[in-house]
């Protein structure tokens, strides 16, 4: 399961790099989660959020059945599973 939460972080920061509108990065993760393998069928669900309309620096949501907490402070990603 540690992999996965590697993957998932690593598909946040490709995400994240190319745009932070929320809509964006949901698109973003499933595509890089899809390339690298993993079952399309899952699906990332936005459960909190903090930002605005363009900008996002930290939410909760759900890949694969489990949660994730992510924070982007000082240009640092941290995430957790929840």
């Amino acid at each position: 399961m540690r992999d996965l939460t590697m993957m998932i972080k690593k598909a946040l920061q490709y995400a994240l790099t190319i745009s932070e509108d929320p809509k964006e990065i949901k698109k973003h993760v499933e595509e890089y989660m899809a390339a690298a393998g993993f079952d399309r069928r899952y699906r990332f669900k936005w459960r909190a959020l903090s930002g605005n309309d363009k900008y996002t620096s930290s939410g909760i949501f759900e890949y694969a059945g489990q949660r994730y907490y992510f924070s982007k402070l000082s240009g640092e990603l941290e995430l957790e599973k929840i």
